[in-house]
């Protein structure tokens, strides 16, 4: 038989034993402890197979944690390359957006150029010069002597808001001439787009109505119309006062046209000559009839106002020392009442007087 020496270790002393694995026993050469081979064997072979198993373990362990660390590895790694697929499409976008930021502003701002540009050109082309006179009227209100004017300018906000200057506005009569100026300073101060072609224009006054100087230019049918009127007003006056007026005797005997010095009024007078009777005595007495601001029209017609009914009559005269009636007793109190004691507010006009005896006419100025 064989020998197969095995080492075993004493479980007394702990040295190492040598000994033939065909013997049952043997004895520590240390401590002479005797060891039964069959036990310890056996717990050596079931070591040896704990061992192996523990090494099987290990080495399943070992390859469960290799495999695990792969597969981890490998899941790292499948997490890097999406991130960074994630990333380059998000870089990708980003670049994109920033890309069409650039061209959209880019875009903008030639577009914005562009349209100034374009409005620039369309200024210069058709809004680069302008008569403001083309929109600017004048308006014209009451009689010629007494008119004022108003301007009314339908020019751009930029065009009217510059300051203008005009020579008269009251006080105007037909003929007269207003001129307007624009203020160059303040034309570059409030026009920034337009540049004036003219900035000075002279108006003459026109078309006007004007306050009647000559009643025989009313027209001889008409005037014939205004005398019978005064001569029946006349003849009413004297019905109400019970005067001794002859039937008949009722005639216009002048006209005289007289408009206020500051053009505040116009009054055409009618002076009506009557007879009437005293102690036996034919004797001439004057009443006198007004018509107020007769205006003559530019078409050449005419109007009245009335200020009160059909006639606006003078102050009272005397007669023998008692007021008797709205007239006169003789010519010298129908001068001085109409031209003496008026000529200084008034301008007068005598439009119409009949041939009178020496006895009636006015006495002259001292």
């Amino acid at each position: 038989m064989a020998i197969n020496v095995k080492t075993v270790i004493c479980p007394a002393c702990g040295a190492k034993v040598n000994y033939d694995e065909n013997n049952k026993t043997t004895h520590c050469e240390f401590c002479g402890a005797v060891l039964d081979m069959t036990e310890v064997y056996g717990e050596k072979r079931d070591r040896e197979r704990d061992d192996i198993q523990d090494m099987q373990i290990r080495d399943i362990m070992n390859n469960m944690y290799r495999n695990n660390t792969a597969n981890r590895a490998a899941n790292v790694q499948a997490s890097v390359q999406s991130a960074k697929k994630v990333a380059k499409i998000i870089a990708i976008v980003f670049v994109s957006m920033f890309c069409l930021s650039i061209f959209a502003t880019i875009a903008f701002s030639v577009r914005r150029y562009s349209d100034m540009m374009n409005k620039s050109n369309t200024n210069k082309e058709t809004v680069t010069e302008i008569d403001p006179f083309d929109k600017l009227y004048i308006n014209y209100y009451g009689v010629s002597g007494k008119a004022y004017a108003r301007l009314s300018d339908s020019n751009k906000h930029e065009v009217s808001m510059i300051e203008k200057t005009v020579s008269a506005t009251e006080n105007l009569k037909n003929g007269d001439t207003i001129t307007v100026k624009y203020n160059k300073n303040s034309a570059k101060d409030y026009n920034t787009k337009y540049v004036l072609t003219k900035t000075e224009k002279t108006y003459t006054v026109e078309g006007l109505e004007e306050y009647l100087e000559d009643v025989n230019l009313i027209g001889e049918e008409d005037l014939e119309v205004l005398k019978k009127n005064a001569i029946r007003k006349a003849e009413e006056a004297c019905a109400e006062e019970n005067f001794p007026s002859l039937e008949g005797s009722f005639d216009v005997y002048a006209i005289y046209t007289m408009i206020k010095k500051d053009f505040s009024r116009q009054e055409s007078v009618f002076v009506v000559s009557f007879d009437y009777k005293e102690s036996e005595e034919i004797k001439t007495g004057y009443y006198m009839a007004e018509y107020s601001n007769m205006i003559k029209l530019p078409t050449g017609d005419f109007k009245i106002n009335f200020s009160a009914g059909d006639f606006n009559y003078t102050r009272d005269s005397y007669f023998n020392g008692f007021t008797v009636m709205s007239g006169h007793a003789d010519w010298n109190d129908v001068y001085t009442d109409v031209y003496l004691n008026n000529k200084g507010e008034w301008d007068i006009h005598e439009d119409y007087m009949k041939q009178v005896s020496d006895d009636k006419q006015p006495e002259e100025e001292s």
